[in-house]
């Protein structure tokens, strides 16, 4: 490893920082676009199997909470901001 005087390896750091902040933030994008798409195949897959339309897409909720290992308030809100997005 070549040794960087402290400003260099600085800006380095802070531009590692910077990229790693875009790749959080495209993620959480595919992860809302995700929560989406998986609350429209529920709501499909239970209408065709005759669930009431108020009943559709309950566990879609709970379902993201486990997959993003999250508390089901948050789980919950996700969905809600993703469908508003």
């Amino acid at each position: 490893m070549l040794l960087l005087d402290p400003a260099t390896r600085a800006a380095q750091l802070v531009d590692r920082i910077a990229e790693l902040e875009r790749v959080k933030a495209a993620a959480t994008a595919e992860q809302a676009h995700a929560a989406v798409l998986l609350d429209r195949a529920r709501r499909e897959e239970e209408a065709a199997n005759g669930v009431p339309r108020g009943r559709q897409g309950a566990g879609v909720a709970t379902e993201i909470t486990l997959a993003r290992q999250d508390s089901p308030a948050r789980g919950s809100r996700h969905l809600g901001f993703a469908k508003h997005w």
